[in-house]
């Protein structure tokens, strides 16, 4: 088979390497369609993000399969013993995902019910070949079924989803609450899809791209807030909105790299800000580890700054929470197509997914890039 191998920061190539066997209780999947990820694409080219470390020190051995922890595929192979720890039945051609990590199980937090704190988690695509790869191996315990209607594309973009139905559990949204997300690329569109669907009250989202500030409108949003003013007017109009009040919840998804079209470090003092005497942040952005923090503000309001931690080490959700998200693609409740800008054909365009995702702003991209497998004898059937 075809599959992508990293010899070193910035070479990417794609080569012929063996088809894979699954252990015991693996199986084996065709991908159908793999979604990259900006962080996996920063780590490709060797920027100093969460574990670069461990990948600088893998490349000092040699090529490694990397990347390709958001997919979907159709089982192939089943290992002897895969039935045994899979949690749904697991056939041959069934329309499957996978979660992205894996606890050990043995450790001390995991034997104590907390897989979130796992000390030796597996990463597909990162400790085990990814999917950026005609097919993959995984174990049978991470596989998720994908229900009928939900196309691979959709299935494929449905961890950033989970995150958001996580990141909405771990804010606790009590019926009337006010929120604010900020940052309106694809998870904070995603989390305002899922504000609409509960029971919050007012939902702000604040963003500087005019097309994704217009499909915020599109999913319900009631105030619509364009961040090219700074964050002072966006602090003005939410206070204006909440008679100076501030907000009960605020969601955090643009901090980040403006390299790759985030908006810098200083999104969560705007949350501190924005929030109310006693409110909630869920940071779900991934800020680098030295990012300014308004702590003294925090304290002195009794802000809760949450991480929603979960899933093996607390890096993905879980396998529940991906069911969860699955089915409201499958109702129609979230609209996950319309964000699914860039789709290119094959594994060979794996570099140029890579371009994209790692340059969104410039490419107009919402979701990071996606490459569609389906041809060349791999059906998907929605």
């Amino acid at each position: 088979m075809r599959a992508a191998v990293l010899h070193g920061f910035g070479d990417l190539r794609i080569e012929e390497v063996p088809d894979p066997l699954p252990g015991p209780h693996d199986v084996v999947l065709d991908v159908a369609c793999v979604q990259l990820s900006v962080t996996e694409c920063m780590l490709i080219a060797g920027e100093p993000v969460a574990l670069h470390h461990q990948l600088a020190a893998a490349l000092a051995t040699g090529p490694v399969r990397f990347g390709g922890h958001e997919f979907a595929g159709v089982v192939r192979a089943v290992g002897s013993a895969a039935r045994d720890v899979a949690i749904h039945d697991i056939e041959v051609g069934a329309q499957v995902t996978a979660v992205e990590t894996i606890d050990c199980g043995s450790c001390g937090p995991c034997r104590r019910g907390r897989p979130d704190a796992c000390l030796a988690p597996e990463f597909i695509g990162f400790t085990r070949p990814g999917a950026l790869a005609e097919q993959v191996v995984v174990p049978a315990s991470a596989v998720v079924p994908v229900p009928p209607g939900v196309s691979a594309a959709a299935a494929a973009a449905i961890q950033p989803l989970a995150g958001a139905l996580h990141a909405h559990a771990t804010a606790a949204v009590r019926p009337g609450e006010t929120m604010l997300i900020i940052g309106a690329g694809v998870m904070g569109l995603l989390a305002l899809q899922v504000a609409r669907r509960g029971n919050a009250g007012l939902v702000a989202i604040s963003g500087r791209s005019l097309a994704k500030l217009d499909l915020a409108r599109r999913f319900g949003a009631d105030l619509v807030l364009d961040a090219t003013g700074g964050p002072e007017a966006v602090l003005s109009a939410v206070h204006e909105a909440t008679g100076g009040v501030g907000v009960d919840v605020v969601i955090e998804t643009a901090g980040g790299s403006p390299a790759v079209g985030l908006a810098g470090t200083d999104t969560l003092d705007l949350a501190a800000r924005c929030a109310r005497r006693g409110g909630r942040i869920v940071l779900v952005s991934v800020l680098p580890d030295r990012a300014p923090a308004p702590l003294g503000l925090l304290r002195e309001r009794g802000i809760a700054l949450l991480h929603p931690r979960s899933g093996a080490g607390g890096y993905s959700p879980t396998a529940d929470v991906f069911e969860q998200a699955l089915r409201l693609v499958a109702r129609g409740d979230v609209d996950v197509e319309s964000l699914i800008t860039h789709r290119l054909a094959g594994i060979a365009e794996a570099p140029k997914a890579v371009e994209i995702t790692r340059n969104k702003a410039a490419y107009g991209a919402i979701n990071p890039a996606q490459l569609d497998l389906t041809s060349g004898g791999r059906p998907w059937h929605c």
